[in-house]
């Protein structure tokens, strides 16, 4: 409200938008606005909402937003977590309306370093965490899970897929897709994934298994990177020429510019900030520390941006469209 650079007419958009409380309104309003404000001439006003969802993140508590996710059934009064539930039928709902043209991928951000990924012919999930993402079983055709701690998987989800002879990647897991070698190649429903091999810290050696993984589009092939909690680009493999997506977590350690550049990557993702399982200021980082990241790879001339939960993207074939710097 004391933002003297918004209209009067925006300030009461974006406060309606963040609120969700009793207009009904749910992460589709939020999404939406986000969407149109990816344009060059928006960068600031999409800045200053992620400001002000930033401040609703700081008044929660990792006690406040593990009781909630814990429990698939509880309900909330508090506006961020509102929407990072409601984040999951935005998605559901996409998922199934969305038809992919031959050529393309679209992409969806869920949390942490979860992502969603369909191509013309299978919808895979990568480090998918929700407390309820069991519900995302009956959408998807595989799932890929880079380590095992609780931000980047859903034993729920697992067990499902698993029950419904859908394969589950992970170093980890008990199914018949359980991967742990330093190197392995999976080809499933014709998605080829080439695990790797990394330590998360000193103390969790060969802990991570980052993953390259290609999509047949019914022309280019597009090639998605993960490292999951890589503490050092050196453990990062690479068989294909570039990357056309990698989703980096920035604060593991190594820096997230030499592993982009150590990928070739066209686009890198940075993401792993609002791990909202730790307290602030203790492994839970910020919208600001994610752009200082940003201005980094603009530094070195590479392409880096910030979404946000819930934000589907779409690969072209050439690039991820939308994403300006």
């Amino acid at each position: 409200e004391n933002d003297d650079k918004l209209s009067t007419t925006e300030k009461k958009r974006l406060i309606a938008l963040l609120s969700l409380k009793s207009s009904g309104l749910t992460a589709d309003c939020v999404l939406q606005e986000l969407q149109a404000l990816r344009t060059q001439e928006n960068q600031e006003k999409r800045r200053r909402m992620q400001d002000k969802m930033q401040i609703l993140a700081d008044k929660t508590s990792a006690k406040e937003f593990e009781e909630f996710d814990c429990n698939p059934a509880a309900g909330t009064g508090n506006v961020l977590l509102k929407f990072y539930d409601s984040i999951l039928d935005h998605i559901k709902q996409d998922i199934a309306k969305t038809q992919v043209s031959p050529g393309n991928i679209a992409i969806w951000y869920l949390y942490n370093m979860g992502f969603v990924i369909k191509s013309p012919t299978v919808c895979m999930g990568v480090d998918i965490h929700h407390r309820r993402a069991a519900e995302l079983a009956d959408k998807l055709d595989l799932l890929v899970i880079t380590h095992n701690h609780t931000d980047h998987c859903s034993t729920p989800l697992m067990q499902e897929l698993t029950d419904q002879g859908k394969p589950v990647v992970s170093n980890f897991f008990s199914n018949p897709f359980y991967t742990k070698s330093a190197e392995y190649t999976h080809v499933i429903s014709g998605v080829t994934i080439h695990c790797g091999e990394a330590d998360h810290n000193r103390k969790l050696k060969k802990f991570t298994m980052p993953m390259e993984i290609i999509l047949p589009t019914g022309n280019k092939n597009f090639v998605f990177y993960t490292s999951g909690d890589c503490c050092n680009e050196s453990f990062l493999k690479l068989k294909s020429e570039k990357v056309d997506l990698y989703a980096v977590h920035p604060f593991c350690i190594m820096k997230a510019v030499n592993a982009a550049e150590r990928l070739s990557a066209q686009m890198t993702f940075i993401v792993h900030l609002h791990e909202m399982g730790h307290d602030v200021n203790r492994w839970r980082w910020s919208f600001e520390n994610g752009r200082n990241e940003e201005q980094i790879f603009s530094q070195k001339k590479m392409s880096s941006y910030l979404p946000v939960w819930g934000e589907k993207f779409i690969w072209d074939g050439e690039k991820i469209t939308g994403c300006q710097p």
